[in-house]
């Protein structure tokens, strides 16, 4: 190989990935984040569907899943109480509109792919201590259970 196409093939190597990557892909990164608020005052467990984050008080910042976002639920309970679960709906992320300018049909197409389009409509949600799900928690069944 000639010197001159192992300089070429060093400088265009680490371009490709953002060649072949979009505006929204580029910019959105990976997970989305949502904020978890509210005036609970004992520590809770989140659950979403990428993660679960045990004994955090709020707020808290936790990743969803970019994929499904429409209808995800995020689970949120402490050791006597939960709480109703939280829904995400989906937005359309401003940054997918730039392939139509700059990416064309192939960023847009990785957009699609990456599901980097969506994002979370809403970005801070809050959990009311007074707002249950119904019902005491499996924990706090079972320790009612062994009390008699």
């Amino acid at each position: 190989m000639k010197k001159s196409t192992k300089i070429k093939a060093a400088i265009v190597a680490p371009v490709m990935p953002l060649l072949l990557s979009s505006c929204a892909t580029i910019v959105s990164g990976g997970s989305p984040t949502i904020t978890i608020d509210g005036n609970v005052k004992e520590p809770v467990t989140i659950t979403t569907t990428k993660q679960t984050y045990p004994n955090v008080t709020l707020p808290y910042v936790v990743k969803v899943n970019r994929h499904k976002i429409d209808g995800q639920r995020i689970y949120v309970q402490s050791e006597t109480t939960r709480y109703k679960d939280i829904v995400l709906e989906k937005a359309t992320n401003g940054w997918a509109f730039g392939n139509i300018l700059i990416g064309g049909l192939i960023g847009w197409g990785i957009d699609l792919g990456t599901n980097a389009v969506s994002k979370p409509a809403q970005k801070h949600f809050y959990i009311n201590a007074n707002d249950v799900q119904g019902g005491p928690t499996q924990q706090n069944t079972n320790n009612n259970n062994n009390n008699n």
